[in-house]
């Protein structure tokens, strides 16, 4: 099945080891065809420098028996790029294997309900639209902080991802809030509701593909 699949895919057992990848992601990464017994460390790609961040996100995913979400910018074969990695933990007999995963870029997920209904947090309140907004004009900063503040990150969380300081991603939170105060928003509250509901969902920040990360985004950890 996964060899017949569009769209990146393989699986690794819990020692971080390939045993199958697909032509799409052998591709991504510029893997040989005999890319079973290799480890990510081996591949001639950028993203050999994050395997002990894949191990450790395997076992994640086993230990707990869940599947794990992250958000990976590298500068892969064919250049830098966002890809959205879903790792599905493999139980044979009950005992824990390793995983199976698969690849989205983010630019084709963007805008479709099984991505926004992952990385959002308001399920229930959620709507969005297909375009970008084209109003109210954000600065790069601004952008950055609005995407994460979209997915349930807190302030320190945001802090972290971005590189900058707690009081510097407020900062950057209350100029939304000033941003957006012609549509009524005058609460960090109120701009996330807003923004979810009216398209920013779809925004893309150019930062984003600026540093090469693998992150989670669907764990449970929501604390300031």
């Amino acid at each position: 099945m996964l060899s017949l699949s569009p769209y990146p895919a393989g699986l690794k057992s819990k020692e971080g080891i390939f045993e199958y990848a697909n032509d799409a992601y052998r591709n991504l990464v510029n893997a040989p065809l005999d890319i079973k017994g290799l480890r990510d460390s081996d591949l001639p790609c950028d993203t050999a420098a994050f395997s002990d961040i894949f191990l450790e996100q395997d076992k994640l995913s086993l230990m707990h028996n869940k599947t794990i979400i992250t958000i990976d910018v590298h500068n892969y074969a064919n250049g830098v790029d966002a890809y959205i990695f879903t790792k599905q933990p493999v139980i044979i007999n009950d005992v824990p294997w390793g995983v199976q995963f698969t690849a989205n870029k983010v630019k084709d997920l963007i805008n479709m309900t099984s991505f926004i209904e992952v990385i959002a947090t308001d399920k229930a309140h959620l709507s969005f639209h297909t375009t970008r907004p084209l109003v109210p004009q954000l600065t790069p900063s601004q952008e950055i902080v609005l995407f994460w503040l979209l997915r349930g990150r807190q302030t320190k969380q945001i802090a972290q991802l971005i590189y900058r300081t707690p009081k510097a991603v407020e900062k950057q939170i209350a100029n939304l809030v000033s941003r957006f105060s012609d549509y009524g928003i005058s609460s960090r509250t109120g701009l996330i509701e807003y923004a979810r509901g009216n398209g920013w969902l779809s925004l893309i920040p150019a930062q984003l593909f600026k540093i090469p990360m693998s992150l989670i985004i669907n764990h449970d950890d929501q604390s300031d």
